[in-house]
Order: structure tokens, then C-alpha cells, then sequence
């Protein structure tokens, strides 16, 4: 249901996800879901453009799972993450869940590409994994952090140069290692 799966299938405190439908009874069902799956703290990919098709999101999550335990880092569609809110918000969200043995859901709209590339840039600099292990233990979950490589010649993108930006945000949170909380 809703694409959740952990970012591998060792992993036990960073999942993904697919967002929550557009009603206020569909986030309900979704907030449920994640409370069935002990989820404590909630990552929001979503861009403001995205939001803008619910009621308010981000309250609703800040209310049920506490201001503390929401982080919103916008990224648009079949796009990276910035390596600043990457390495600055992102992944220092994700390590504090961790280090508090708190489960945390990153998603994204369908779960799939952003998701999927947070998720791989948290088993590089939180589990140390490779770049090429995190891709594909990722992948292995139904998640696709390549989306944005595929999606990059409908947006007049070359895709090799947008390959090689996934590998530089990869190589940043190599970098990470062992300096994460």
C-alpha cells in the first residue's frame, strides 16, 4: 500500500512512500497507515505546487506527528535534491530518526524517484553503501533513483550529464560518513 517499503530490505528506521490522496479523509487513511507501520517522523518532498492540492499538509503532519518530527524539503518532480537541503536538512533529519531509533517515511508524490534517491543517498551516507549498492538495494524495493536519468530528454536534458549529477550528490554524502549526529 502506498509503494512503503524500507529504503532496503535490512533497512529499519528510513522507508519510503507515495504521498497521501488529495482528500482529508484520504490523509487520514494515510497518517493511519503509517501509525500501523510505527512510523514517527515524516519527510515531505513535495514542492508547493504539489501542496497546493491539499488543504495543508504539512500542519495536518506537524499536529499528528509533532513540529519536531516533519521535515519538508521541497524537490520538483524528476529532479534531484539539492545538495544543501541534502546534506544540511535531509539526511540530518534522517540521521537523528536513526539515532533515536525513530522510524521515518520520506515520500515523495508516487514514491518513486525522489523518493528513491534520498533513500539511496541515506544507505550511502548513513549505512555506507556505495553509490552502486545504495542504487540497487534501492531499485530492489520498487523505487527508481535513476527517474530523474530517464526523464531527462522530455525535459531537454542530456542524460548523461544528469547521471553525473546523481553520481556527485552520491559522492557528497560519501562524504558523510560516520559525521551524520
Amino acid at each position: 500500500m502506498y509503494k512503503f517499503s524500507a529504503a532496503s530490505e535490512n533497512e529499519l528506521i528510513v522507508f519510503g512512500s507515495a504521498r497521501p490522496g488529495y482528500s482529508n479523509e484520504k490523509v487520514n487513511e494515510w497518517i493511519e497507515f503509517m501509525h500501523s507501520q510505527e512510523i514517527e517522523r515524516v519527510c515531505c518532498l513535495l514542492p508547493e505546487s504539489q501542496l497546493a492540492r491539499y488543504s495543508n499538509l504539512l500542519e495536518v503532519y506537524r499536529q499528528t506527528f509533532g513540529i519536531d518530527q516533519v521535515c519538508w524539503a521541497p524537490i520538483e518532480d524528476f529532479n534531484f535534491a539539492d545538495p544543501d537541503l541534502l546534506i544540511h536538512q535531509i539526511l540530518p533529519f534522517l540521521a537523528t530518526a536513526n539515532q533515536k531509533n525513530e522510524k521515518v517515511v520520506v515520500h515523495c508524490s508516487g514514491g518513486v524517484g525522489r523518493t528513491g534517491h534520498v533513500l539511496a543517498a541515506w544507505l550511502v551516507a548513513g549505512r555506507g553503501l556505495s553509490n552502486t549498492a545504495a542504487i540497487a538495494a534501492v531499485k530492489q524495493t520498487g523505487k527508481n533513483p535513476y527517474e530523474a536519468i530517464v526523464a531527462a530528454p522530455f525535459k531537454g536534458r542530456n542524460p548523461w550529464k544528469v547521471a553525473a549529477e546523481l553520481d556527485l550528490l552520491l559522492d557528497e554524502c560519501n562524504r558523510l560518513r560516520g559525521k551524520l549526529v
